[in-house]
C-alpha cells in the first residue's frame, strides 16, 4: 500500500521528488528547486504557510490527538497538561508568560485542541532543531 500526502505519517530522508511537477504541499512549505543544489535551506515563513496549518484536517486532527494523549498523561489539571504539551512539543518547560497565557486561553473558553493547533503551527515547532 502506498502512503501519499496526509495519509503519509512517516519522515524520510530519502523520497521521490518529481522535478517537473513539485508535490503542492512541498511547494507551499518553500521546497528549493531540485534541479539546484543547495548547501542549506533558508528558514522562510509565508502567509500560506499559517492558512495550511489553521485550516487543515491535517493539522486539526494531529492538535486533536494530543489532545487526547494529555488528558491521559495529564489529568484534568490544565496546568499540567500545558507542560506537558511544551515537553512533548518543544522539549523544554513553559516559560512563565506562556503558561500564563495559555490558561487564560483555556478558562476564557477555548479548547485544550485549539491551543495545540496553535503550538504546532508556531515557526518553534515548524524550525525545532
Amino acid at each position: 500500500m502506498k502512503l501519499t500526502g496526509e495519509h503519509n505519517t512517516r519522515r524520510t530522508v530519502y523520497g521521490f521528488v518529481s522535478r517537473r511537477k513539485l508535490d503542492d504541499l512541498l511547494a507551499l512549505f518553500d521546497f528549493p528547486n531540485p534541479n539546484l543544489t543547495s548547501e542549506q535551506r533558508v528558514a522562510t515563513n509565508v502567509p500560506l504557510q499559517q492558512l495550511f496549518f489553521l485550516n487543515s484536517d491535517l493539522m486539526l486532527e494531529k492538535a486533536q490527538a494530543i489532545a487526547r494523549r494529555l488528558e491521559k498523561e495529564a489529568g484534568s489539571q490544565d496546568r499540567s497538561k500545558i507542560e506537558r504539551a511544551y515537553r512533548i512539543l518543544f522539549y523544554r518547560e513553559p516559560k512563565p508568560d506562556e503558561a500564563a497565557l495559555a490558561l487564560n486561553f483555556l478558562h476564557g473558553g477555548g479548547s485544550l485542541a485549539q491551543y495545540l493547533q496553535v503550538l504546532l503551527s508556531s515557526n518553534e515547532f515548524v524550525y525545532l532543531n
